[in-house]
């Protein structure tokens, strides 16, 4: 259990330095993950998925905009409604983000035998699984 809490803890100073590096903060980045997950959304929809405020999320989507990585355009069928897409800029980003992970994560794996290998991914399934009975129960 302990060498799992060090390769977690491991992962996340990479991730710390990469996002210093970027000058991004972490409800930045959950805010561009989110409309790159869902599509084009609203700042309500959007904090609601990220379990803050209005208020808070829109002062994320704010800088996120004058940084040209989320674009607010007022919706055609009702001029009420403002939808947050990504940027090209705010696309390349998130695809960035996500090739380091992976990429990050096929060095490590590259340095594992087949059995070992066989073993992470046993292991794998046992936690997705695991996490979907804990989600289930959760109700999420």
């Amino acid at each position: 259990m302990a060498a799992l809490g060090e390769l977690v803890a491991e992962r996340r100073r990479s991730s710390m330095e990469f996002f210093r590096c970027c000058d991004i903060s972490m409800g930045q980045l959950h805010a561009l993950a989110t409309v790159h997950e869902r599509g084009a959304t609203t700042v309500g929809a959007l904090a609601e998925a990220l379990s803050i405020s209005a208020p808070s999320a829109s002062a994320i989507v704010d800088r996120l905009v004058e940084r040209d990585m989320l674009l607010r355009e007022r919706s055609e069928d009702d001029r009420r409604t403002v939808r947050l897409s990504l940027t090209e800029g705010g696309r390349r980003f998130t695809e960035q983000l996500h090739g380091l992970g992976s990429e990050s994560f096929r060095r490590i794996l590259d340095q594992l035998g087949d059995d070992d290998l066989l073993q992470v991914a046993r292991l794998a399934g046992l936690l997705r699984d695991a996490s979907a009975r804990v989600g289930q129960r959760a109700g999420v």
